[in-house]
C-alpha cells in the first residue's frame, strides 16, 4: 500500500477512493493524527514553507466525504507517513491527485439545453421502432421510460430525436449527452441533476433532495427528457423525475437495467432501408443504374445508418466516381486497416478521400474539449481564417463528419471524435497539437476577457490584462448572451488548460470568469474551474483563485471550507505581496468570520482592507470595503457609523461605474434606515436597490432588496405587499441556493406572518429559517429564529416553550454582543412576571 496511489477511474468517485487509500496509508503506517501533524510542521518548517496547517486542518483532511483536499497537504502526508527516502512514490501520489481531480472536475462540467436538437430533414426507416414507440409518447397518462440500447453508429440518438419531434403538446424540453463512451469524462449525474434544476428555475435544493424537487418542477408539465449516451443505469436512475406526463428517453451502447422500462435494441438497417438512405442522399438515378452495387456498399459498411450516411456524404461529393468505384475503395480501406469495423471504414474513406485542409480541421476539431462549438473556435484551431473554415465546416457537415445542432454550432459524434483524435496522435506532431489548443485556450480567454470588459468595466483592474478579442459585444446584454452561449466551453477550456500545465491560462479563466459565474449563480462551475486554478497556478497567482473557490463555498453555505481557502489565499497574499489580492482575502475572510458570529475579527479584517485600498489608491476596493464595514456596523448597532460608512461607499460607487455594488450598498442604507426607524427612507432605498438589481440582472442582489423592501412595508404597516415581496425573495433564493438570503427570507416572513396573526404559519417559517441557519453555521439568523418562534408561541398560547427559545436566543445574542439581547431579555422578564 505504501508504494502506491490507486485512486478510482472518473469524477466523484475517484475522489472518493482517493481519499479512502490515503486513510489506509495512515493506517497501514501505525501514525496517530497527533504525530502525522508534528511530522508535517517539522517536514515544512526545515523546508522553509511558511504555511504551517493546523492539526484540525491535517485531521480533516483524512476524514471521509471531502469534497476538495489541498494537493500540497496531500503530497506533505504521503511524504510524512513514508518517509523522505523515495520522492518517486510522492511525485505518484500527486499524480494521482491531480489526474482524479481532473476527472470530476470533466465530469461536472455538463451542457444541458431546453431545446430539442434539430431534426433530420429526410429520416430515414425505422418504420417498425417508430410503430412501436410513439404510442408510449403519446396520450400516456403515466411517467414513461424508453431505453434504445444499439452497437455505435446504429443510428439511436437520431431515433429518439426523432420520436421526440413527433410529440404533441411539449411543455419542457430537457435534453444532455451523458457522454457514457465519450473521451472525455462521463457526465456526473449530480451535475446534470442541478443543470436540470437550473433550466427548471429551481435553485438551493442540497443533493439528497434534487431528485425529489426535480419531479415537484416537472409536476403538471408535459415534458420530454433525451438522456443520450449514457454508461449505466446508475448515471440514468436519479434523472428519472416518475412524474405523469414525463417521457424520458435513453440510449446507450449497453442494455441497461431500468425498472419499469420501455427496451428497444435497436439493429442495423434493413436492405430496403439501406436503400432509402442511399437514395435521398445520393439520388435515386444513381442508385438504380447500379442498385447491384449499391447493395454491396450499404452490405460492405455493415448496414449501419452512420456509416451510410458518411458514405453517402462521400458519394455526393464525388460526382465523377462511380459506385464501383466507391465499393472498391471500400474493400480496399477494408484490407488497410485490417479491421472489420464498419464505421471505421467508412470513416478512413470519408477522411482519406478529403482535401488535406479538411482532413486537417477535423483532426484539430478533436482537440476541443467543450461540447460544441461556432466557426470561430474551429478556425482558431485550425489555424485558417473564419471564411475558409466556414466552407470546410459546411463540407463536412455535408458529409456527415460534423453534426449541427442549432444554427452557427457545431458537435462531433463520439465516434468521429475518436476517429480524429486517434488520426492527430498519428499525422500530426504533439508540438502541433499542443500549438492548437494554445491558440484556443488564448481565443477564449481573449474572447472572454473582451466580453468581461462589458460586462463589468469597473472591475477592469482586478482582472488580468489580456489583449482584447477582434468582436467586441455591443452592451451588456450582447456581453451575457456570449458568455451563457459559451460558458460550458470557457470551463472546459480552462480545465483543459489547467492538465496540460498552461497554468497561466487557467489562472486568468478563473480570474476573468469569475464575476460573471459569480452574479450568475453558476456555482458548480465557478466550483470546478477555480479548483482547477488553484491545483496549477503558480504560488503568486494561486491565491486568487482560492479567494473565487471560497466565495463559491460561501454562497452555498460551506462556511468551514471557505474559511479554510480564504485563510491559505490571505497568507499567500500577504506573503507573495500582491495588494488587490490581499484586499479581496480580507474582505472575503471576513465575510465567512461575520457569518459564523467572530464579528471583531471580521471588522478588523474589512478596516485592514480599507487601509490597503486607501494605500494603493482603489476607490472600487474601497467602496466595497467599506460596504462590508456598514453591514457588521449595523448587526453590531453602531447605527452612525453605519450610516457615514455608506454614504461615503455609495459615493465613490458612482464615481466607478460599479452598479452591481451600488445596488447592494442602496440596500444597505435602506437596513440602516430601519433601525434608525426612517421607514419612508429604507423603502425608497430598497425599491431603487430593487430597480438597479433587475437592469445589472443581479438575482443575488434582487434578493436581498425584496427582503429589506418588505421589512420595510411591514414597518409601515403593510403586511399584505410586504409578505409578497418576501415570497419572491424567498423563491429567488431558492433557485440561486443562496442559503443566507434563504434563512434571513424566512425568518423575515414569519415575522410579518405572525404580526398578520398567523402564528402557526409564523412558526414554520422561523423552524424552516432555524434548520438551515444551523446547517451553514450562521448563530445570528439561529437566534433570530428562536426568538421568532418564541413570539410565534406565545401567541399560540404556549409560554413555557416560548421561554425556551428565547433562553437559547439569548445566550446567542449575548455571546455576539448585539443588541437584540437586551430586547429578548425584555421579553424574558415580561413572560416570567
Amino acid at each position: 500500500m505504501a508504494g502506491s496511489a490507486r485512486p478510482g477511474p472518473d469524477g466523484v468517485a475517484g475522489l472518493t477512493e482517493f481519499g479512502a487509500r490515503l486513510r489506509e496509508l495512515r493506517v497501514w503506517s501505525g501514525v496517530s493524527y497527533r504525530e502525522l501533524h508534528r511530522r508535517i510542521v517539522r517536514s515544512r518548517t526545515a523546508r522553509g514553507v511558511c504555511e504551517i496547517p493546523a492539526y484540525d486542518t491535517v485531521y480533516r483532511c483524512l476524514q471521509p466525504g471531502r469534497s476538495r483536499l489541498d494537493v500540497e497537504l496531500v503530497v506533505d502526508v504521503v511524504r510524512a507517513l513514508i518517509g523522505d527516502a523515495d520522492e518517486r512514490v510522492v511525485l505518484a501520489w500527486r499524480q494521482a491527485y491531480q489526474l482524479v481531480c481532473g476527472a470530476a472536475s470533466d465530469a461536472a462540467v455538463v451542457n444541458v439545453t431546453d431545446r430539442l436538437p434539430d431534426d433530420l430533414e429526410a429520416f430515414t426507416g425505422r418504420a417498425d421502432a417508430l410503430a412501436r414507440l410513439r404510442p408510449w409518447v403519446n396520450g400516456q397518462p403515466e411517467p414513461v421510460l424508453i431505453a434504445v440500447d444499439g452497437m455505435p453508429g446504429v443510428g439511436k440518438t437520431r431515433l429518439i430525436v426523432h420520436l421526440a419531434h413527433l410529440m404533441d403538446g411539449v411543455d419542457q424540453v430537457l435534453a444532455v449527452n451523458l457522454r457514457g463512451f465519450d473521451p472525455r469524462q462521463p457526465a456526473d449525474p449530480g451535475a446534470v441533476l442541478e443543470a436540470f434544476l437550473r433550466v427548471l428555475a429551481v435553485r438551493g435544493a442540497p443533493p439528497s433532495s434534487r431528485t425529489a424537487r426535480f419531479g415537484e418542477a416537472l409536476a403538471g408539465k408535459r415534458s420530454v427528457i433525451l438522456l443520450d449516451n449514457a454508461a449505466s443505469a446508475e448515471q440514468v436512475l436519479p434523472l428519472l423525475p416518475g412524474v405523469p406526463g414525463s417521457v424520458v428517453l435513453v440510449t446507450s451502447r449497453r442494455r441497461l437495467e431500468l425498472p419499469g422500462a420501455v427496451r428497444l435494441q435497436l439493429c442495423a438497417f434493413t436492405p430496403a432501408e439501406s436503400d432509402e438512405l442511399l437514395r435521398k442522399a445520393i439520388g435515386s438515378a444513381r442508385v438504380s443504374a447500379d442498385p447491384a452495387t449499391a447493395e454491396r456498399i450499404a452490405v460492405q459498411v455493415g448496414q449501419l445508418p452512420l456509416a451510410l450516411a458518411l458514405v453517402a456524404g462521400r458519394i455526393g461529393a464525388t460526382p465523377s466516381w462511380s459506385l464501383s468505384d466507391h465499393l472498391e475503395r471500400l474493400v480496399e480501406r477494408e484490407r488497410t486497416l485490417c479491421l472489420d469495423d464498419a464505421v471505421e471504414i467508412a470513416l478512413a474513406q470519408s477522411d482519406g478521400s478529403l482535401p488535406a485542409a479538411h482532413r486537417t480541421l477535423l483532426r484539430m476539431l478533436a482537440l476541443h474539449p467543450g461540447a460544441d462549438f461556432d466557426t470561430s473556435a474551429a478556425a482558431v484551431l485550425a489555424g485558417a481564417d473564419e471564411a475558409e473554415t466556414s466552407v470546410l465546416l459546411g463540407d463536412l457537415l455535408a458529409g456527415s463528419l460534423l453534426q449541427q445542432r442549432s444554427p452557427g454550432r457545431f458537435e462531433m459524434h463520439d465516434l468521429v471524435r475518436v476517429y480524429a483524435a486517434r488520426r492527430g496522435s498519428d499525422e500530426d506532431p504533439a508540438s502541433a497539437r499542443r500549438a492548437a489548443f494554445t491558440r484556443l485556450a488564448d481565443h477564449y480567454r481573449a474572447m472572454a476577457a473582451t466580453a468581461m470588459s462589458v460586462y463589468a468595466p469597473y472591475e477592469a483592474d482586478w482582472r488580468p490584462h489580456v489583449e482584447p478579442g477582434t468582436v467586441v459585444p455591443k452592451d451588456r446584454e450582447a456581453a451575457l448572451a456570449w458568455l451563457d452561449a459559451e460558458r460550458v466551453n470557457l470551463v472546459a477550456c480552462g480545465l483543459s488548460a489547467a492538465e496540460q500545465n498552461l497554468s497561466d491560462h487557467a489562472a486568468d479563466l478563473s480570474s476573468i470568469l469569475y464575476r460573471y459565474l459569480d452574479d450568475a449563480g453558476h456555482y458548480a462551475d465557478g466550483e470546478v474551474l477555480h479548483a482547477a486554478a488553484a491545483r496549477s497556478a503558480p504560488r503568486e497567482r494561486r491565491g486568487r483563485a482560492l479567494s473565487s473557490l471560497g466565495v463559491v463555498y460561501w454562497r452555498l453555505g460551506r462556511f468551514g471550507e471557505a474559511r479554510e481557502v480564504y485563510a491559505e489565499a490571505l497568507s499567500l497574499a500577504s506573503t507573495c505581496g500582491d495588494h488587490r489580492d490581499h484586499i479581496r482575502a480580507l474582505i472575503n475572510l471576513g465575510l465567512v468570520l461575520e457569518r459564523v458570529g467572530a464579528y471583531e475579527e471580521a471588522y478588523t479584517n474589512y478596516l485592514q482592507s480599507i487601509d490597503i485600498a486607501s494605500a494603493i489608491d482603489s476607490d472600487v476596493a474601497t467602496a466595497h470595503a467599506l460596504h462590508n464595514v456598514v453591514h457588521l456596523a449595523e448587526r453590531l448597532g453602531r447605527y452612525d457609523e453605519a450610516y457615514e460608512r455608506v454614504q461615503e461607499c455609495l459615493s465613490m460607487l458612482r464615481e466607478t461605474g460599479d452598479r452591481v455594488t451600488e445596488g447592494r450598498a442602496l440596500n444597505s442604507r435602506a437596513g440602516v434606515n430601519l433601525s434608525l426607524g426612517r421607514h419612508d427612507q429604507a423603502r425608497a432605498d430598497a425599491e431603487q436597490a430593487i430597480v438597479i438589481a433587475r437592469e445589472t440582472a443581479n438575482r443575488t442582489g434582487e434578493a436581498y432588496a425584496l427582503i429589506t423592501l418588505g421589512r420595510a412595508l411591514s414597518a409601515l404597516g403593510a403586511l399584505e405587499p410586504a409578505q409578497a415581496r418576501l415570497e419572491l425573495a424567498l423563491r429567488i433564493a431558492g433557485e440561486l441556493g443562496n442559503r443566507d438570503a434563504e434563512a434571513l427570507a424566512l425568518n423575515e416572513s414569519g415575522t410579518v406572518a405572525g404580526t398578520a396573526g398567523s402564528a402557526a404559519v409564523a412558526l414554520d417559517r422561523h423552524r424552516a429559517a432555524l434548520a438551515i441557519s444551523t446547517e451553514v453555521g450562521d448563530p445570528y439568523e439561529q437566534a433570530r429564529s428562536h426568538q421568532g418562534c418564541a413570539r410565534a408561541l406565545v401567541l399560540l398560547g404556549d409560554p413555557q416553550a416560548a421561554q425556551s427559545e428565547l433562553h437559547q436566543a439569548l445566550e446567542i445574542f449575548d455571546r455576539l454582543k448585539t443588541p437584540e439581547a437586551n430586547a429578548v431579555a425584555t421579553q424574558l422578564a415580561a413572560l416570567s412576571a
